[in-house]
């Protein structure tokens, strides 16, 4: 099984990487899911939103890019990206805060 799971981490790696040579090249968000297509369907959702999240992290974090910018550059609806947008502050957040908590309680004691 341990494996298995090294194996999957290769494939998400690899599967992130040529995602990101699509979009490098022009190509929409779509089309570089295109390349999942040999991959594990149970694999496909988990890579697919992780790299939406990658690329607005450096679109938009990182560069400052407006969501709609990173809509059209990704050509997906601009709720597709705010949602993920919105998924990494709430993610972020909970890290965050789950830190400060730990961190808290070891003061407290």
């Amino acid at each position: 099984m341990h494996m298995k799971i090294q194996d999957d981490e290769i494939l998400y790696e690899q599967a992130v990487m040529r995602m990101r040579k699509e979009i490098a090249k022009g190509k929409t968000f779509a089309q570089a899911c295109e390349i999942l297509q040999g991959i594990e369907e149970h694999l496909r959702p988990l890579i697919q939103d992780d790299f939406l999240k990658i690329i607005i992290a450096e679109q938009h974090f990182g560069q400052g890019r407006g969501i709609d910018d990173v809509a059209l550059f990704l050509d997906l609806p601009y709720e597709t990206v705010e949602a993920s947008r919105a998924k990494i502050m709430s993610e972020f957040d909970e890290m965050f805060s789950g830190h400060l908590a730990n961190h808290n309680s070891k003061m407290t004691h």
